[in-house]
C-alpha cells in the first residue's frame, strides 16, 4: 500500500506528538497548510517489474509525466527504478474519478440545487445544498464522513473524488479519497470517518479559512457580516484551521477553538466552554411553562446556542437560536416528546461543548372546576377541564400526583382516571399540591394546584367545593 507523502517541517513534530497515523498508509496532515504546504501527493513504492513509463500510462492524467515524476524524485536514470524504491507522485498528475456521496436527512426547507432535496439524492462535485430557518440536512461522503448543514446554511462540494494507485491487494489497486466542501454561510458540523485511505484531509473552506481534518469532529461557522470571519470548534480529535488572507494558521486539539479573522494574522486558540447544566435527565415542560424556559448559569458564556430536533442524534434539526436574555421561547412545537441542546457562546463568539436532554412538550390543563367528596372513607374528586386555548381535551386516561410540598418533590399519593372522577383513598386534614396530567391524542399536564382537607372531614363536612386552588402565577 502506497502512502502520502508530506515533506513540510511540522510531520516530524507531529509524528513525535502521535497526531500522524505510523505505517504504509501514513497521511500528511500538513496538506491544509496554506502557502507553506508542500504539493500534495501520493507515494507509490515500485513493485517488481516496473516501468516508470508504463506506470504512467496507468495512473498518471498524461503518460508524457513521466518526465516530471522522475525530475521531482531527482531519479538519476529516470528508465531505471528498483523494487521497495518510493516515488512521491503529486495529485496533479495522478487521475481520478468523481464519487458520490448521498443525502442521508432532511428537515424543513432544503434546497439541492434548484429541486427540493430529498433523501437518497445522489452528492457529487458541484452539488449545491442551502437551509432554510429552522431546516437542517446531513449529506454522508463516500468516505463515509458524515456534513450536516445547520440552519440557513449554503455549502457546495467542491471536490468529490478518488485516486487510484496500482498495488499488490486483492483488486491490484488502492483507493484514495479527497473531498472538500465549500461553506458560503451558515455552518456545519462535521463527523470526519476513521475509516478509509485519504489523499487530503478532508477540508471544509470558507471565504477566510480552511480547516482540513481526518477522524474527528468538529464545527466551522462563516459569518457574512460587515467584518465576515470564520470559527471552528474541536469536539474531538483535532485540526488544522488556516487564515487564508493572511497565510497564518493553527492547530486546534480536542475542546479548542478559534475566530479566523481574515483582518487578523494570529489565529488564537482558546478553550471551548463546559457543557451548561440543563438539570433533569428529561425536561417537562407545558407549553406556557416553555414559553419562558430558564437558561442555565454559565461561567464565561455571553450568550447560549439552542437547538430542538426531532431525533436524539440532531440529524433533523426544527429549531436554532442564538439566546442572549435569560429566557428562551419553546413553545412553537406541538406536543410530545424532542431532543434540546444547549451550549454556551463566549465574547469572541466561539460556541462550546453540547449539554443535550430530552425534551417532553405538553399542553397546558385546565382544571376550570373540582369537588372534593368524603365517599365510604374515601376522599373523591370530581372535576372539569379545558386547555389552555379552550379547545377540549382529548385524552384515553388521566392521572393525579398529590405531593405535600407545592415543588412536588415529596409525592405521597398518585392516582389514575379513565375520564371520571379521581380516588385517593383515604386522606388526613391538610394542606396538598396536586398535578394532573392527560396521556392518549393530547398530551397535557396542568399547573400545580393546592387544596385543603377539613380538621372535621368525613364528619360534618363531606364535601368541598371549588377544591383546586392556584399556586403562583
Amino acid at each position: 500500500m502506497s502512502p502520502i507523502r508530506c515533506t513540510h517541517p511540522c510531520a516530524a513534530t507531529r509524528r513525535e506528538a502521535g497526531l500522524l497515523p505510523i505505517g504504509a498508509a501514513m497521511l500528511a496532515l500538513c496538506l491544509a497548510l496554506g502557502a507553506q504546504a508542500v504539493e500534495p501527493s501520493l507515494v507509490y513504492t515500485v513493485q517488481r517489474g516496473d516501468k516508470l513509463i508504463v506506470l504512467s500510462r496507468e495512473m498518471l492524467v498524461r503518460p508524457d509525466a513521466w518526465a516530471e515524476v522522475a525530475r521531482l524524485n531527482a531519479l538519476p536514470d529516470p528508465d531505471v527504478i528498483r523494487p521497495g524504491q518510493t516515488l512521491n507522485i503529486p495529485l496533479r498528475l495522478l487521475k481520478y474519478a468523481p464519487v458520490s456521496g448521498r443525502v442521508v436527512s432532511v428537515q424543513g426547507s432544503v434546497q439541492q440545487g434548484s429541486a427540493t432535496a430529498v433523501v437518497g439524492s445522489t452528492v457529487g462535485e458541484g452539488a449545491r445544498l442551502q437551509t432554510g430557518a429552522d431546516s437542517s440536512a446531513v449529506i454522508e461522503m463516500s468516505d463515509g464522513s458524515r456534513i450536516q448543514l445547520l440552519p440557513a446554511s449554503l455549502a457546495e462540494v467542491i471536490a468529490s473524488r478518488e485516486y487510484v494507485l496500482r498495488d499488490t491487494n486483492a483488486s491490484g489497486t488502492t483507493r484514495w479519497f479527497s473531498g472538500i466542501i465549500r461553506l458560503s454561510q451558515g455552518a456545519v458540523e462535521t463527523l470526519a470517518s476513521k475509516l478509509g485511505l485519504r489523499a487530503t484531509p478532508l477540508q471544509i473552506q470558507t471565504p477566510t479559512t480552511t480547516v482540513g481534518v481526518r477522524g474527528t469532529r468538529f464545527r466551522v461557522a462563516q459569518e457574512n457580516g460587515a467584518s465576515p470571519s470564520a470559527r471552528a470548534e474541536v469536539l474531538e480529535g483535532q485540526v488544522r484551521a488556516d487564515n487564508t488572507a493572511q497565510q497564518s494558521g493553527a492547530d486546534l486539539p480536542k475542546g479548542t477553538g478559534a475566530v479566523i479573522d481574515p483582518a487578523r494574522k494570529e489565529v488564537k486558540v482558546v478553550p471551548l466552554l463546559p457543557a451548561p447544566d440543563l438539570g433533569a435527565d428529561t425536561l417537562n415542560l407545558t407549553n406556557l411553562e416553555a414559553r419562558t424556559w430558564a437558561m442555565p448559569t454559565l461561567a464565561g458564556a455571553a450568550a447560549f446556542r439552542v437547538q430542538v430536533a426531532s431525533d436524539s442524534q440532531f440529524n433533523r434539526i426544527v429549531h436554532d437560536q442564538v439566546v442572549t436574555a435569560s429566557t428562551a421561547d419553546l413553545s412553537s412545537f406541538t406536543s410530545g416528546v424532542w431532543y434540546l441542546r444547549a451550549r454556551g457562546i463566549d465574547a469572541a463568539r466561539i460556541e462550546g461543548f453540547d449539554a443535550q436532554r430530552q425534551l417532553v412538550l405538553a399542553d397546558s390543563l385546565l382544571v376550570t372546576d373540582s369537588l372534593l367528596s368524603f365517599i365510604g372513607g374515601e376522599t373523591w374528586m370530581n372535576w372539569s377541564r379545558t386547555l389552555s386555548d379552550g379547545k377540549a381535551v382529548q385524552a384515553e386516561s388521566y392521572s393525579a400526583e398529590i405531593a405535600t410540598d407545592p415543588d412536588m418533590m415529596h409525592m405521597i399519593r398518585q392516582s389514575k382516571s379513565l375520564a371520571g372522577p379521581f380516588n385517593f383513598g383515604e386522606m388526613r386534614p391538610g394542606r396538598y399540591f396536586i398535578r394532573v396530567a392527560a396521556k392518549g391524542p393530547t398530551l397535557a399536564r396542568s399547573k400545580t394546584y393546592r387544596f385543603e382537607i377539613p380538621v372535621d372531614w368525613g364528619t360534618t363536612a363531606i364535601d368541598v367545593p371549588s377544591a383546586l386552588k392556584g399556586v403562583g402565577p
